[in-house]
């Protein structure tokens, strides 16, 4: 089988549980509206911070601890009027739901906590609570996101609940390192005392540098696997489109050119990204991937069947995701021609 790769760099998402860093903290502010047997007055301001660890291989996407504080709550019950400060202690489990965009979407989370009252109100004494809540999440940057949240806190002794409603700004920390796979350097063929091509590629073995090439493989005057690198492709997409830029979709012409030059080759394309995200979310975002540069190469005139896409998500980097620059390069689509 021939094949020639081409390196085509593709956009990736942003937004995810599993990003590039293992661990986030997020301070909050908003509010806590109680059920109205409680007797506080109003609604109260709420300040907090939490701290989450990243999960990887679990259903549950983050594993979170966190401290609530609201400070001048006000309780009036039977005409009796205290005032104090709770301060609630919370563990929770959180779950990616619905991804709207690449860095925007919907996640759920349940926990438990435990609720310290400054003073013995009328009706209401220390607890510990169940709750459960639904947030959205907008990945500003690698390491920077936005959080809107509401959570309901149910009180074990009565059943009572408080809303919590929350701005939160999550931080990451501890930024991943994943090491590049890098290639084993091709073994050198040893000198013939007789000038043959013992791999017919139509190198001679005392010039041949990739000796056993398979039979068919394209390979280039030092008999190695022949490669064109298309720099500064890109493959941008527009905002939550999968439709290649016409800026890019010239660079993809080269690929079909080249199909039109050898009508007995088939191409496959492959679509990888960097960690930024959740494993199952890269994993469909390089197949949608590949699949717009396979339909930009059906616009240029390639049959279909002469086309077939794969996506390897995350899982082949060629760089370090640890870096800006490393994450651009694994953010890719590579096409392969097969006789």
């Amino acid at each position: 089988m021939k094949k020639i790769a081409l390196a085509m760099v593709a956009a990736t998402a942003l937004f995810a549980s599993n990003s590039a860093y293992n661990y986030e903290v997020t301070p909050t502010i908003g509010g806590v509206h109680s059920e109205g047997n409680l007797g506080y007055k109003n609604d109260q301001v709420n300040v907090g911070i939490k701290a989450a660890r990243n999960l990887e291989g679990l259903f549950f996407d983050q594993f979170e601890l966190g401290v609530d504080y609201t400070h001048r709550l006000k309780e009036t019950v039977k005409g009796v009027t205290r005032t104090g400060h709770a301060t609630r202690y919370t563990a929770n489990l959180v779950k990616d739901i619905f991804d709207f965009t690449d860095n925007f979407g919907l996640y759920g989370l349940v926990g438990l906590g435990y609720e310290d009252l400054s003073s013995k109100f009328v009706d209401n004494e220390d607890g510990g609570f169940g709750q459960y809540g639904l947030g959205l999440r907008y990945q500003v940057t690698d390491v920077f996101a936005l959080k809107a949240e509401v959570r309901d806190a149910i009180k074990f002794e009565h059943a009572d609940h408080n809303l919590f409603y929350t701005l939160g700004f999550g931080i990451g920390l501890d930024a991943k390192n994943v090491a590049p796979v890098v290639a084993a350097a091709p073994a050198m063929a040893p000198a013939a005392p007789v000038s043959l091509d013992d791999d017919n590629d139509g190198v001679l073995n005392d010039v041949d540098k990739c000796p056993n090439t398979p039979a068919g493989v394209v390979v280039d005057e030092t008999g190695c696997e022949k490669v064109i690198v298309l720099r500064d492709l890109g493959v941008n997409f527009a905002f939550d489109s999968y439709t290649v830029s016409p800026t890019y979709a010239a660079e993809i012409k080269k690929v079909a050119d080249f199909m039109a030059e050898n009508p007995d080759y088939k191409v496959v394309l492959a679509g990888h990204t960097d960690s930024v995200g959740k494993e199952a979310y890269n994993q469909k975002l390089s197949e949608k991937r590949a699949n717009a540069v396979a339909k930009t190469l059906e616009g240029y005139g390639v049959s279909a069947d002469k086309i077939s896409t794969l996506g390897y998500g995350e899982l082949r980097p060629i760089a370090d995701n640890g870096t800006k620059e490393g994450r651009a390069q694994n953010r890719r689509v590579e096409a392969t021609f097969n006789k």
